[in-house]
This record gives structure tokens, C-alpha cells and sequence, in this order.
């Protein structure tokens, strides 16, 4: 909000003609005590600086500003009798909207601080400033790439959650990242990387990349037990990624094909590109995301409108933050709370939620928080609220469901109009709604255009994506104002998915234990999700063909990674730049270690194979990359951060450039490894779910429920048991310090002993 714009309209304002009411006195007094009031501190004083606000001059702010959009608000509910007086009303309208809304919104999210001015504080008023330590840090490795774990003031009460440095919609820059990771796993086959480095198979053929064509879904396996299966795989991948429109990338895939180890580099690259594509659907085609758009503050602005709407418990709250790092410089991005429940991707083998019926599901409070639910992601325009989207809470006596919480809001906002009747992917229409809760109809009548923008104002949504959320908001008004209260004697209204109007029912808090879940269940709204959730935890196994496929693909890169003439090239060229005289010991250790581990056998099987040769030199070739560089660095031709020095030039370079790229080569092998063994373990371990899932199936229902109450009990005490250690933890480190402290106070003491002697 820029105070002199705002400024300017208001004493334009005062100057418009029409029918000087009390209601439009009352408003302009109200409005010029407000600018008046805030003068002082946004506009510049003579040396350029701006004037400090006291907590006193805040209140008294705070207050004018509660008067003004009271006022305001009353003035713009009276009827316009003349055309003078409906021009006043709608610049009124205007001034509300674009600033007094906005601005107030702003204010009442700034916190005074006394190293900031009022005004850079209303600029960047999104913004929470916190400080991270070294020691937060450190045990995030000091990236912040990584998540740092944070406490955060939300209205008073701490919360523990995640921050995440700010991050944009660069599906180029993903793909580009993807091709470089082939290139680092799979060398040999760097030409063909390099050929589909093109942005026209970008945007085209590498849309059909995906791994089913690698794999039989009813059995699992990989299609190349035999080569007649390899080759229709190879056959349906340039089929349906039209390679023979890229001239280069076909010539390269053709030299290929009939590579066993190119099989399975492409079926790594599809597992992959198959996510890509997903993502870019959802964020391109559904949402209407442009490359550079911001993705994580779509987050924070949906747990504003949750709040405006009264409902701020029913997703994970997000807000803007900006992180002091230990250096002084600011990072921002986005905090998001830890939430307690059950996610269904992550459910043990026997849980509540893979034997309970559709009964569990049928508590009111879950069905009120379930329609909210989809009238906030309606408003909001959230495409992808499926069902691992939700966690869920149960009752521990009852084992019923107590409510939900929606996570994961980042796909959020999309520009497209909706009509009554559409669905888009996850997102439920108003009709397909079926009912809304009477608390949130009253709240949603309550919200006016200057509000709700001015919620979403500063989260770097587009004017686009603020209008069509306020479309939907204005359809969902109408919706409630023309929707019938619901009558157990008459029933709901059947579903009629192509009817006239909204279709939309209002439920009493009383009434919703009358309303089952089949009732209220309509396409692919929550509820019908719920009825869907219920069907699959108890009826589908654990072992799914995602895990089967995740553990071949890496079994393969893995086992292709290993195979000598994948690293040739690389150990080819560290030979090449070997200086005919003077080489030093370090570098020869490389290329000693390069090929022994070279020649050592490939283990047949790669994953139970410790202790093997293979792994060992490895083991030592890493090493030796590793002392190359510590070398290096010693001697001033890297620096801290391993770029060469400027001076480094030639043969030199290159030698460098090669270890580099060994170590590289051998992270990645190790980074792939570990990888395989944890899909592996996954696998067994789900296996190993499933065996004892269908043993306690088979048990009668009483003694079902004696292990889950056991079951329950058993996880109270871990969290008891955790709740000690930490503050047992927290006390010695408390008690670490002050021992610190008294060896500093007493080294202090003796050097002034040995002064004063």
C-alpha cells in the first residue's frame, strides 16, 4: 500500500458531489482522522528517514483504523437515490477494495518494531522476521536447500513446524536437473541426454515418457525377460514420445536401443520424468501456473482465507517468514506446522484405519470439517485435495474418526472460471457439494469483495488469481443465499449432477448425525473421498505395484552404475591429463584407486553385498578423491567452497575438473546404493505388514481390539518415554552452557590474577 496513493484517492473523496448523509460524514471524518493519524510515519522526513512509531501512536492507529472501515462499511450499505450519489458509492467501493481493505490488512499484521519504520514494515507485512542459530544449522547440515525445524508465534501460542526457502514454478529448470542426473548415472550414454536437452521435446514428446511401457502392471515385471519384450518396450517408447520429429535425439536413441544397460537408464528416466509430468499437469493445466510464478505462498495465503472464514484449525497453518541467518542476510520462505494424524501413505500393517467400517466415518464434527474442507478449497481453488492429502484423527476409545486436517495447499488458486456443475481433477463443484455447514454459510455471507482481496493481497498472487477466487467466493454467496435449509421430515434433494442452479443444501449443526456419508456423497466430493478411503485401506493390500516398480528401477541404476565401461570415459580422461613428469602422490592415488576400482568384479547381487571388492574400492577411491582435494584446498588452487583459483589454467584445470567428476561419479553410486537397500527394505518390510495385517483380520473383532488398545498404549508410552529424553536432553544442554559459562569466568579470573601479579 503506497499511503501517498491512498492519500490522493481519499481527498479526492471529499471532493465527489452527491447527498451528504450521515453515513457518508461519518465515513470521510472517519477516513480523513485515519490519514492524518498515519501521516507522520509514511511520509519522509527531511533527511530522508522515516519517523520510529511508538507502541502508544501504533494503538492509537489501530484504533482509527477499526473506526474508518466501520464507517466505511456503513456507508457503502446505503441505497444510492440519485446518479451523484451511486457514483460516490461505487468510488467509495473503489477505496475500500483497493486501499483502505488492503492497508488495514496490512496494519494489523505488522508487528512494531523499533529497527523498522511503519512503512517498510506495511511494505513487507507478510513477512514475520525470526533468527535461525548456527546450532539450528548445523543439524541441517547448514543447507538451506534442507528444512530447518522452527518454533513460531501463531497469535500467542508456539508452534513447532518447517521452514522452506521460497521456491518458484520452474518446470524447465526441473527437467534440465533430471537430464543431468542421467548424465551423472548414466554416462555412456551422455549423447543421447544431451539430444533431448531440446525444449521442443520438452514441451512435446517427453509428455508420454512414462514407465508403465517399461512394465507389465498385472504381474509387476519389467518387460525385458525376453528381447522380443525389450525391443516392443523400445518400440512404444519412440512411439509415444514421437522421437522421429527430433532428428539428433533419434539418431542418438537408435545408436542405443538395443543396449540392455540403454533399457534401463530409459526406464530409470521415465519413473522420473513420469512425476515431472504429473507435477506440470497439475501446475500448468490445472492450477494455470506460468514458469516463475511462486509456489510456497500459495500455502500461507490459503491459511488466511481460513482464518477470514473462521476455520483456521482445518488445514496446516502456514506462514511467511523471513529467516535471519547466523551471516546477517535474510532468506524467506514459507513456515508450515507439524500435524498430528494419520497419513494414509504412511499407515503401519495394523492400524484402525485398515479395518474400520464406514461407521467410523460417520461422526458429525468429521462431516462438518469435511464440508468446510471443500467449501475452502472451492474458494480457494485447490485442485488437488485427495486422499493423502488429509490427515485423520480418531477417537482412542472409540475408534472412530474425530476430524481431519488438510495438508499439502501449494496447488492452489487456479485462474479458470467454475460453473456450478464443474469439477476440475480434485476440486468439487458447488453442486457437486451437496451441503454446506450453517455456521460457514452465515460466516461466507459476511465477507465482502474489500476483505476477501485484501486477505489474499501480498502473497505474489496474481490479480488474475485473486479475481477468480473471488468469483467463486461471489457464486458460493449466491449459492447460500438461494439454498433451502435442510428437512429431515423431506430429506436431502436427490443429486441431480446436470440440474438447474447450485443445488446446494444448508445443514443445522443438529441435523448432521441424520445425514450418512452415502447420502452426502456425490462425484468426487469429500465425502464420497471418505467413502473411497474406506473401500481402499480395508479391501486393497499394502504392497503396491509403485513399490515393486521403485525397487527394479533402482535395482537397475544401480546395477548399470557398476558396470566398468559406464565410469570409462571418466577414468579415460583422468588418464589423459597425468603430467609426463611431477605428478603428485595424491593424484596418482586417484587414478590407482579409479583403476582398481575399475577392474574389481561387478557382485551379482548388489544390494546384500557388503564387504564385497566392488564396495571396497569404492570405499577407497572416494577417499583418495577426497585427499586430492584437501590437498588442493591447502595449497590455495581450490578454495573453501572447491572452485578452482583463477590462475588454474590448462592440463591442471582439467585434472581437477576430472576429480571432480570422479567424485561426483562415486557419490552417486554411493547416493544409489543407499537408495536400492531402502527400496528394498520398504518392500520386505510391507510384505512383512501384509503378512501380519491378514493374520490379525482372521482374529474374531474382540480380540482385534484388544491389540489395538495394546497397540495404543505401547505409543502413549513412547511418546512419554520421548517427551523425557527431550527435556532431559534440553537440561544437560542448559546445564552444558553454564558449565561454559564457569570455565570462561574462570579463565577470565586467572588472567587477571596473573595481571595483577
Amino acid at each position: 500500500m503506497k499511503y501517498e496513493e491512498m492519500l490522493a484517492f481519499s481527498g479526492f473523496l471529499n471532493k465527489t458531489q452527491g447527498t451528504d448523509s450521515p453515513e457518508w460524514k461519518e465515513a470521510m471524518q472517519k477516513v480523513n482522522d485515519l490519514m492524518e493519524a498515519m501521516g507522520p510515519y509514511q511520509l519522509a522526513q527531511g533527511d530522508g528517514t522515516y519517523r520510529p512509531i511508538t507502541p502508544r501512536a501504533y494503538e492509537n492507529i489501530e484504533k482509527k483504523f477499526d473506526e474508518a472501515v466501520a464507517a466505511v462499511r456503513k456507508f457503502t450499505k446505503v441505497e444510492a437515490n440519485t446518479t451523484e450519489d451511486e457514483v460516490r458509492l461505487q468510488l467509495m467501493k473503489n477505496f475500500n477494495k483497493e486501499f483502505l481493505a488492503k492497508s488495514y490488512i496490512e496494519y494489523k499484521n505488522v508487528k512494531p518494531n523499533p529497527n523498522q519504520s511503519l512503512r517498510e514494515s506495511m511494505e513487507n507485512f507478510r513477512y514475520e522476521n525470526v533468527e535461525v542459530s548456527s546450532e539450528e544449522l548445523r543439524r541441517v547440515g547448514g543447507n538451506m536447500s534442507s528444512r530447518i525445524q522452527l518454533s513460531v508465534d501463531f497469535d500467542g501460542v508456539p508452534t513447532r513446524g518447517v521452514f522452506t526457502a521460497r521456491s518458484n514454478y520452474e518446470p524447465r529448470a526441473q527437467y534440465v536437473a533430471l537430464l543431468d542426473e542421467m548424465e551423472a548415472k548414466y554416462g555412456k550414454f551422455a549423447s543421447f541426454w544431451t539430444a533431448i536437452d531440446d525444449v521442443r521435446f520438452f514441451e512435446g514428446g517427453f509428455s508420454g515418457a512414462t514407465a508403465s511401457n517399461f512394465m507389465n502392471q498385472r504381474s509387476g515385471l519389467v518387460y525385458d525377460d525376453t528381447p522380443e519384450h525389450r525391443t516392443e518396450a523400445m518400440r512404444t517408447f519412440k512411439t509415444i514420445t514421437a522421437l522421429d520429429l527430433y532428428g539428433e535425439a533419434n539418431e542418438e536413441f537408435e545408436k542405443y536401443r538395443n543396449d540392455p544397460d540403454f533399457f534401463n537408464a530409459l526406464f530409470d528416466f521415465t519413473v522420473k520424468a513420469e512425476q515431472l509430468t504429473i507435477s506440470i499437469g497439475v501446475n500448468e493445466e490445472l492450477v494455470g501456473l506460468n514458469p516463475g510464478e511462486n509456489i510456497d505462498c500459495r500455502n500461507s495465503a490459503m491459511s488466511s482465507v481460513a482464518n477470514l472464514l473462521g476455520v483456521n484449525d482445518l488445514i496446516a497453518k502456514s506462514k511467511q517468514l523471513a529467516v535471519k541467518m547466523p551471516d546477517g542476510t535474510f532468506q524467506t520462505g514459507t513456515f508450515m506446522e507439524f500435524v498430528d494424524g494419520k497419513d494414509l501413505n504412511q499407515l503401519d500393517g495394523i492400524d484402525e484405519m485398515r479395518i474400520a467400517p464406514l461407521e467410523a466415518y460417520e461422526g458429525k464434527q468429521a462431516k462438518i470439517q469435511l464440508a468446510n474442507l471443500q467449501v475452502l478449497d472451492y474458494v480457494c481453488g485447490n485442485v488437488d485435495r485427495h486422499l493423502g492429502n488429509m490427515l485423520y484423527k480418531f477417537d482412542p476409545e472409540t475408534h472412530k474418526l474425530t476430524s481431519i486436517k488438510g495438508i499439502d495447499n501449494d496447488a492452489s488458486f487456479l485462474k479458470r472460471h467454475l460453473r456450478p456443475g464443474d469439477n476440475i481433477a480434485q476440486l468439487s463443484g458447488i453442486r457437486n457439494m451437496r451441503v454446506i455447514d450453517e455456521a460457514m454459510a452465515q460466516k461466507l455471507l459476511q465477507v465482502d469483495e474489500g476483505m476477501f482481496t485484501a486477505t489474499l493481497h501480498g502473497y505474489g498472487l496474481s490479480e488474475e488469481e485473486i479475481s477468480a477466487a473471488y468469483e467463486r467466493l461471489h457464486d458460493l454467496q449466491e449459492a447460500v443465499r438461494t439454498a433451502d435449509t435442510y428437512d429431515p421430515e423431506k430429506g436431502l434433494p436427490p443429486f441431480d449432477a446436470s440440474g438447474e442452479g447450485y443445488g446446494l443444501t444448508i445443514v443445522k449443526s443438529e441435523d448432521w448425525e441424520k445425514l450418512s456419508l452415502n447420502e452426502l456423497s456425490a462425484g468426487n466430493n469429500n465425502f464420497a473421498k471418505i467413502i473411497s478411503a474406506q473401500r481402499l485401506l480395508t479391501t486393497a493390500p499394502i504392497v503396491t505395484q509403485g513399490m515393486k516398480q521403485n525397487l527394479e528401477c533402482s535395482k537397475r541404476a544401480l546395477a548399470t552404475m557398476l558396470k566398468p565401461e559406464d565410469s570409462k570415459s571418466l577414468y579415460d580422461s583422468a588418464k589423459s591429463h597425468k603430467p609426463y613428469l611431477g605428478v603428485s602422490a595424491r593424484y596418482q592415488r586417484v587414478l590407482d584407486a579409479m583403476e582398481a576400482y575399475q577392474n574389481a568384479p561387478v557382485p551379482e547381487d548388489p544390494i546384500h553385498s557388503d564387504g564385497h571388492p566392488k564396495w571396497d574400492r569404492l570405499s577407497e577411491l572416494k577417499a583418495a578423491v577426497d585427499a586430492y582435494k584437501r590437498e588442493k584446498t591447502e595449497i590455495g588452487h581450490l578454495d573453501d567452497n572447491g572452485n578452482p583459483a583463477e590462475n588454474i589454467k590448462g592440463k591442471a584445470l582439467a585434472r581437477i575438473e576430472d576429480v571432480d567428476k570422479i567424485g561426483k561419479f562415486a557419490d552417486k553410486l554411493l547416493e544409489q546404493r543407499k537408495k536400492t537397500i531402502a527400496a528394498d527394505r520398504t518392500l520386505l518390510d510391507t510384505e512383512q505388514k501384509q503378512r501380519e495385517l491378514d493374520a490379525f483380520k482372521a482374529l474374531p473383532p474382540n480380540e482385534q481390539q484388544i491389540i489395538l488398545d495394546q497397540k495404543r498404549a505401547h505409543e502413549e508410552l513412547l511418546k512419554q518415554d520421548l517427551a523425557v529424553r527431550v527435556q532431559n536432553s534440553l537440561a544437560a544442554e542448559e546445564e552444558s552452557v553454564e558449565e561454559d559459562m564457569d570455565v570462561e569466568v574462570n579463565e577470565n579470573l586467572s588472567m587477571d590474577a596473573m595481571h595483577m601479579e
